[in-house]
């Protein structure tokens, strides 16, 4: 089985510690988590479409991408929750490695309930986790997995959390001690689904930042296109 793709799209990474980074967006389809509360996803509308791409299809895709890559491009796993098809993913890689005679570095945005497992962590170069708060609607049992944070803490993981308040953020907190998440590997960003929403939010979250000591990651998608995907 191939993986299961709703878009691709070069772009830079709009999020986190690689923010700014040019990189080719791999988009999969399907997410076990859908989020229904105050804050809803900003791509369900992408991801819950798709099709399956045989490995010649793959490689057709990342032969576009080539020049980029060649150049230092990003590669980023995104979703919906894209270790659900981690096999798909894994295979992927290996594919890419045999055809090109290298790897790009690779990263996976994970909402952290699905083990990556080790033979594909080590072809990882960052994971960007974001686990869901309450505000996601979404019931505690199935949006946090501390085994699977913990074992996500252990790689080179950053730990890219929406938060909209104070008790947004006490609520993450009680999560980042359990699992024993440094501040350096700690992002917090605004929810927001325009400009209008990012300036507005952003300035609550650069406040707690700064209470905190913790990093803070704006949205460069929304600040430069105002759109969510795939720009």
């Amino acid at each position: 089985m191939g993986l299961k793709i709703s878009e691709h799209f070069y772009s830079i990474q709009g999020e986190g510690r690689t923010m700014g980074t040019p990189s080719v967006f791999i988009r999969l389809k399907a997410c076990n988590i859908l989020c229904k509360g105050d804050w809803i996803c900003d791509t369900i509308e992408v991801w819950k479409k798709g099709d399956e791409y045989s490995d010649d299809d793959f490689l057709k895709i990342m032969d576009e991408y080539q020049p980029y890559f060649l150049k230092g491009a990003h590669l980023v796993f995104t979703g919906g929750e894209p270790l659900i098809q981690k096999k798909e993913i894994l295979n992927s890689i290996k594919l890419f490695e045999l055809n090109y005679g290298y790897k790009p570095y690779i990263e996976i945005e994970t909402n952290g309930t699905i083990s990556p497992e080790m033979e594909l962590a080590c072809k990882i170069e960052l994971f960007n986790c974001s686990f869901k708060l309450a505000n996601s609607g979404v019931d505690y049992e199935r949006r946090i997995k501390i085994d699977v944070l913990k074992e996500l803490n252990y790689y080179n993981t950053i730990f890219k959390i929406v938060v909209g308040n104070e008790n947004d953020f006490n609520e993450a907190n009680i999560i980042f001690k359990k699992v024993g998440i440094k501040n350096e590997n700690i992002y917090l960003m605004p929810p927001a689904e325009n400009q209008n929403e990012l300036k507005e939010k952003s300035e609550i979250v650069a406040e707690i930042c700064k209470k905190e000591s913790i990093n803070f990651s704006t949205r460069m998608q929304i600040l430069l296109w105002n759109k969510t995907t795939g720009v």
